[in-house]
C-alpha cells in the first residue's frame, strides 16, 4: 500500500511517544546545527531523542510507525535494519526488548550514504541504555549466521542502492530471516521519475520495480496492496495521482512511501 496523510491514532501516539520522525521538541526549537542543537548531541543526546540525529524526509512520519506495528514484536526476537544509519528505529526496536542489528556502510555506500560510525553508535547506545549492534560494512560482507533473524527491516534504504545489487541482497535478507520470518519494507516512490515522468532518476535513485524485488527470492507477499506497488502489473500511476490528496506527499522531496511485507515461508512468528 502507499501510506496515506491520515494517520491511524495508534501511530500518532507511536511518534509522540518517540519523538518521531524528527526528534524530541527541544531538538527541534534548536537550531540545527546551531550551540544548542551541539550541546544536545555532545553532552544530552537523550534529549533530542532517538530521532534527533539524522534527518529525514516527511513520509517517515507514517513509515517508521507502520514499519514497527506491521508485525508483531516480541521481546526476544533478532531483527537486523538494513542501511538503519543513526535513525532512531533500531533504539526503539532495542528498547521494546529485541536484539537490534544494524548493518550501514555509512559514506562508503555505492548509493547515497549517511555518516554512520561506531563511535556515535556507541554514544547513542550510552544515551539511550541500548546495545544495537552495527557492522559498518556492506550486508553481503557482515558475519551473520544464516537464519537467525525473526524480522529484516528496510526503512526507505532500497530506493538508494544501485539497482544491479538489488536482487542479491533481497536473496541475503531472504537466507538470514528464520522460516516464517519477515522482512518488512518501506520504499519511496519518487513523483519526479518514471513512471509518472520520463525521467529515469534523481540525486536519491531511482524508482524500484517491487515486483523485482519480490520475485527475487521465494518470498510470499504478505502485506501490500499491488495496486499501490510499482512493478506489479496491477500498479496504475494514473489512479495513484487521482488519489494524490489522500497520500502522505514528503515535503522535503515529492515522493510517497510504499509499505509492504515480504515473508519467508515456514512456520515463525
Amino acid at each position: 500500500m502507499i501510506a496515506r496523510r491520515a494517520l491511524p491514532p495508534e501511530h500518532l501516539a507511536w511518534n509522540a511517544r518517540w519523538g518521531a520522525p524528527f526528534g524530541r521538541a527541544l531538538h527541534r526549537r534548536a537550531r540545527t546545527g546551531g550551540l544548542l542543537d551541539r550541546t544536545l548531541l555532545t553532552w544530552a543526546p537523550s534529549l533530542r531523542g532517538p530521532f534527533g540525529f539524522q534527518p529525514n524526509n516527511t513520509t517517515r512520519e507514517a513509515e517508521y510507525p507502520w514499519a514497527f506495528h506491521a508485525t508483531p514484536i516480541a521481546p526476544g526476537m533478532r531483527v537486523l535494519e538494513i542501511g538503519g544509519g543513526l535513525s532512531g528505529f533500531q533504539f526503539v526496536l532495542d528498547r521494546s526488548g529485541c536484539d537490534v542489528v544494524n548493518v550501514d556502510p555509512g559514506m562508503e555506500a555505492r548509493g547515497r550514504g549517511w555518516p554512520c560510525d561506531q563511535a556515535t553508535m556507541a554514544r547513542l547506545n550510552r544515551a539511550f541504555g541500548t546495545q544495537v549492534t552495527l557492522h559498518s560494512t556492506f550486508l553481503d560482507a557482515a558475519p551473520l549466521a544464516q537464519g537467525t533473524f525473526d524480522r529484516v527491516f528496510s526503512i526507505s534504504v532500497i530506493e538508494h542502492i544501485p539497482r544491479a545489487e538489488l536482487p542479491a541482497i533481497m536473496r541475503r535478507a531472504f537466507e538470514l530471516l528464520k522460516p516464517g520470518g519477515s522482512f518488512v519494507i518501506t520504499l519511496d516512490l519518487f513523483l519526479d521519475l518514471v513512471p509518472f515522468t520520463p525521467r529515469e532518476s534523481n540525486e536519491f535513485g531511482g524508482n524500484v520495480p517491487v515486483r523485482m524485488l519480490a520475485e527475487s527470492a521465494p518470498f510470499e507477499l504478505a502485506q501490500g496492496d499491488r495496486a499501490e506497488l510499482y512493478g506489479f502489473p496491477e500498479f496504475d500511476a494514473a489512479a495513484v495521482l487521482a488519489r494524490r490528496e489522500t497520500l502522505m506527499v514528503g515535503a522535503f522531496h515529492p515522493a510517497l512511501a510504499q509499505l509492504l511485507v515480504l515473508r519467508k515461508p515456514g512456520p515463525g512468528r
